[in-house]
């Protein structure tokens, strides 16, 4: 028989909360102290919570007012989240309009430079055989 690991035992445990254990559950909790403590606070836990929790339940009209604030339709959720994204979309755009234009290199003087054909696009669409009219 495959011996259980600490993982998966906890696994099943925190899983199945009613679940009996098998043989080899019981095996490993006899033998590991630390899944031990983790099954016993677990336990503990547990019966906290369902003490906690045990008489509460929402009004009748719990379910009305639930769905009294669900939105109508998708366009009303899509707006809803457009605007509360917009100031979020302008501070973007602006950083990039920002980092765009420290990015862009200068224009230098056209005297000065001598570009090759494939660089100067404009020349190259206009005039693609190099010929001077």
């Amino acid at each position: 028989m495959k011996k259980m690991s600490c993982g998966e035992l906890r696994d099943r445990l925190t899983r199945n909360a009613d679940a009996r254990r098998d043989p080899s559950q019981e095996r490993h909790l006899e033998q590991c102290a630390a899944c031990r403590i983790y099954a016993e606070r677990l336990g503990t836990a547990r019966q906290l919570l369902r003490a906690h929790h045990a008489n509460l339940e929402p009004d009748a009209s719990f379910n009305s007012r639930v769905i009294a604030r669900l939105p109508n339709s998708p366009t009303e959720a899509l707006g809803w989240a457009a605007v509360r994204f917009l100031p979020a979309t302008l501070a973007l755009a602006l950083v990039l309009v920002w980092f765009t234009l420290q990015a862009t290199p200068q224009p230098t003087e056209a005297a000065d430079v001598t570009l090759a054909p494939t660089e100067d696009l404009l020349s190259w669409v206009i005039d693609p055989g190099g010929d001077e009219r």
